[in-house]
């Protein structure tokens, strides 16, 4: 990827014309025995003798034009190599020095790594939120919470998790490591006040807003480091560093289930929150930029660009993602309430939400394999449709242990296809040089995909005998809204319903 330092000049088809002329005078000399012409140097010999080099005057000629319109004549335009792709999500840096070294790995691996542990932690604890749910309301919470509110606190904990994505950028003027440091204080105590909640607002106030708000300051941290070691290795560096929520869903349910049968609600709290304070410090401590050294840290401004919403692709790619995103939540959040509702107990229906997190960090890595080859948004609507369809034929017919976890297993390799390809796609709509304001907006407008589950649970109290029909239709249906519209936006660009994009 090139970048021009300086604003492009008049677009001019210079060569074009030169070759027309070219044309014209090469078929006059051979009419004129007093002059020659060589079209390959460009230059006119004339009766005197004296060359004439054209390519000089028409170029002379140009520079007079731009002068006289534009009050400034034509510079060369110098071009910088940055290596910056559609899996990028930082601005260009005005240091040649800084492209020419990136190793396109060696401790970029390690950044990776670290943030692989904070995605593991921060976003398998969000991912497990329905274990947690299901013991409240069949323990502490039991006739003081409906199903309705307890969704409340994962929709407050995934709004603030992409919701407040904003806030990261804003603090960066601090140094990534001291704003890591408050995300993860922030996550530490919301774990740990968690503990001692009584009421619904205490739930909301902990889990929800203050340990969503520290997840994100984490994680909009880290990915935006990730990219400063890799060129080549990028997408595959954010999938390993994305891959941590699944893990960490599949280690922290059957854990989380093992701590409260153990020592209650208020201490797996307490343990899981130490835990993520461990972990986030390792983090931490294992992070290190790329930034040039005089580097000048960031201006305090906001990364949100109001003129990206003109552009009409780019909003209905926008819809489309929130839309289908909606869906996301719902089976994980609800599976274990579902599995109870079937007779399968606590430990087993843990054991299935693992699953299908483990099958989601290996879908996001074979999906973003498969899209670098088939295209993007052509992996995301395939994805997403699948995802739609197993919600609405697979699930409602999942009434034992073994098709449940089924379910878990189909549902949880396509279903996370967001993640994988969200950045990627926003990329190849807005250019490379938008991206960053292109993902900010992206991760501002999904928070508003956590309105789910409790849409959710909305309609599972108005169906009769608190069924889960229809919790599982409205999530296969806008899996397969927010899919045709992505279509919608393909077939708008390619003009082409079978092309590679």
């Amino acid at each position: 990827m090139t970048n021009p330092t300086l604003n492009d000049p008049p677009k001019r088809n210079s060569q074009s014309s030169i070759r027309s002329i070219a044309s014209a005078l090469t078929v006059s000399s051979e009419t004129n025995n007093d002059a020659s012409f060589d079209p390959n140097s460009l230059t006119l010999t004339n009766p005197n003798k004296v060359a004439l080099d054209l390519e000089k005057q028409i170029s002379q000629c140009e520079k007079s034009i731009a002068q006289s319109k534009y009050g400034h004549s034509l510079e060369e335009v110098v071009s910088r190599h940055t290596h910056m792709d559609a899996a990028s999500i930082i601005e260009p840096i005005g240091d040649q020095a800084f492209y020419d070294s990136i190793p396109n790995g060696g401790y970029g691996w390690v950044v990776a790594f670290a943030g692989f542990l904070g995605n593991f932690i921060l976003f398998g604890m969000a991912t497990i939120w329905g274990v947690f749910s299901n013991e409240l309301l069949t323990n502490e919470f039991k006739d003081k919470a409906t199903m309705l509110e307890m969704m409340g606190v994962g929709t407050v904990l995934l709004a603030a998790i992409n919701g407040l994505t904003f806030l990261s950028p804003l603090m960066a003027r601090l140094g990534y490591r001291p704003v890591m440091a408050i995300g993860t204080i922030f996550s530490t105590l919301g774990l740990i006040l968690a503990s001692f909640s009584t009421q619904m607002w205490h739930l909301y106030l902990s889990q929800g807003l203050m340990f969503g708000l520290g997840a994100s300051i984490v994680y909009m941290s880290v990915v935006a480091i990730i990219p400063q070691w890799f060129t080549t290795r990028r997408g595959f560096a954010m999938g390993i560093s994305s891959a941590g929520t699944g893990f960490g869903g599949l280690a922290l349910s059957p854990l989380a289930n093992y701590l409260i049968e153990k020592y209650g609600i208020p201490w797996s709290y307490r343990i899981i929150g130490f835990l993520c304070l461990g972990i986030c410090t390792v983090v931490i401590i294992m992070v290190r930029t790329r930034l040039p050294p005089n580097h000048p840290r960031p201006t305090t401004k906001s990364p949100i660009k109001v003129a990206m919403l003109k552009d009409l692709n780019y909003m209905l790619w926008v819809v489309g993602a929130v839309i289908s995103l909606t869906g996301f939540y719902i089976p994980i959040y609800y599976i274990p309430r579902f599995a109870t509702s079937i007779g399968v107990n606590h430990t087993d229906s843990s054991n299935i939400v693992g699953v299908c997190c483990a099958m989601n960090a290996v879908g996001r890595l074979i999906l973003g394999f498969i899209g670098d080859r088939v295209g993007r948004v052509n992996t995301y609507i395939v994805a997403s449709t699948l995802s739609g369809l197993f919600c609405m034929v697979v699930w409602p017919f999942a009434t034992t242990y073994n098709t449940l976890l089924g379910f878990a297993v189909l549902f949880g390799f396509f279903g996370g296809v967001y993640y994988a390809l969200a950045a990627p796609i926003t990329g190849n709509i807005v250019g490379i040089e938008r991206i960053s304001s292109g993902v900010s907006i992206l991760f501002l407008a999904s928070a508003l995909s956590a309105v789910g589950p409790p849409i959710s649970s909305a309609i599972q109290l108005s169906t009769p005998d608190n069924s889960f029909i229809g919790v599982q239709m409205f999530s296969g249906s806008v899996f397969i809204i927010g899919a045709m519209i992505c279509l919608v936006m393909k077939i708008k660009i390619t003009k082409s319903l079978f092309s590679v994009y």
